[in-house]
């Protein structure tokens, strides 16, 4: 399969290493608005096409999946061109801006018959389709409250302190610890409450999110842009608690009895990187001609934006440009 990546910052750089090292896949094109800076990114990744422009890029029919990796506020601009050329999409997290923009992306790649996948890594890791499976189980008896948390010292990247580029920690970070709650509690969530702190340009540098269940469950959330935190999940159940170590890239479960013991340990299997689970997911939904990939179906994508829009809503956070009805 071939893959070209749309946007060359960082995060396209830990794609292009590890697509390197998978079987099967080729980087076959990279893009930037600089073709001096593509033609670089293709000399270190040994990537046969260098383009100036996203649209060469998306028209370019050898290319089987376009990895989309610039900012945010650019995911729905970027994922649309490319889908209107009739490329497969694999969309960074968050999918866009809010769930205005999820539904039209949504609706167009089913209309063009095209793949659109959101690139949230953790949800196409071995590690969560095991904890899954242990709950199924019930080690921990009915689970009555989750909480998670996730952070970084990000305040030194543009992105994510300019309101133009739809920054904050929510969209980028906050999102993790949201996903964990829903992957453990679902999605029937009946009441959310939230704080938050702001930078002075207007994004949000850290929250507070409550979710509440309409079993009676809690979620309570934890993000931030400003410092590092341990990213740790746990889930509390009657006869016991799980622990998740880092919730952005589980690396072990354990599970504990009600006195803090651990009863059983699962630990990550060896990666590449992570984000070769996407890509593998990707191309077995190409190969059997689907537009969605099972673990991140277009219906999960979209539940997450509604989400967010709503804990912005209550923060009175908007962005510039974001699409409106």
């Amino acid at each position: 399969m071939k893959i070209g990546i749309l946007g060359l910052g960082s995060i396209a750089e830990k794609m292009a290493m590890t697509v390197s090292k998978m079987e099967d896949v080729e980087l076959y094109g990279v893009a930037a608005r600089d073709i001096n800076k593509a033609v670089n990114f293709a000399k270190r990744y040994q990537v046969s096409k260098a383009y100036g422009s996203y649209e060469d890029l998306a028209s370019d029919e050898d290319i089987d999946l376009i990895y989309v990796a610039t900012p945010h506020s650019f995911h729905y601009e970027h994922a649309k061109l490319c889908i209107e050329h009739g490329r497969n999409v694999l969309l960074e997290k968050a999918f866009t801006v809010n769930a205005i923009e999820a539904a039209k992306l949504i609706n167009l790649a089913r209309e063009k018959n095209v793949l659109l996948a959101e690139a949230m890594w953790v949800r196409y890791m071995p590690m969560i389709k095991e904890l899954k499976k242990l709950l199924n189980e019930e080690p921990i008896g009915e689970i009555v409250s989750v909480s998670a948390n996730l952070g970084y010292e990000l305040t030194k990247k543009e992105r994510l302190v300019e309101p133009a580029l739809a920054g904050g920690a929510l969209l980028d970070v906050g999102i993790y610890p949201l996903t964990f709650a829903c992957i453990v509690l679902g999605y029937d969530i009946s009441y959310v409450s939230t704080a938050v702190v702001k930078l002075a340009s207007g994004v949000d540098a850290q929250s507070t999110i409550a979710l509440t269940y309409s079993n009676g469950a809690i979620a309570n959330i934890y993000s931030t842009m400003l410092a590092e935190t341990d990213k740790r999940g746990i889930i509390y159940g009657t006869t016991g608690y799980i622990e998740v170590d880092n919730v952005n890239r589980p690396l072990k479960i354990t599970v504990n009895d009600p006195h803090g013991n651990a009863i059983k340990e699962i630990d990550a299997e060896e990666q590449i990187s992570g984000y070769e689970y996407e890509v593998m997911a990707c191309m077995e939904a190409i190969k059997k001609g689907e537009i969605e990939c099972v673990d991140m179906p277009h219906e999960l994508t979209y539940r997450m934006m509604q989400i967010m829009d709503g804990i912005r809503e209550q923060w009175g956070l908007e962005y510039p440009d974001e699409m409106r009805e």
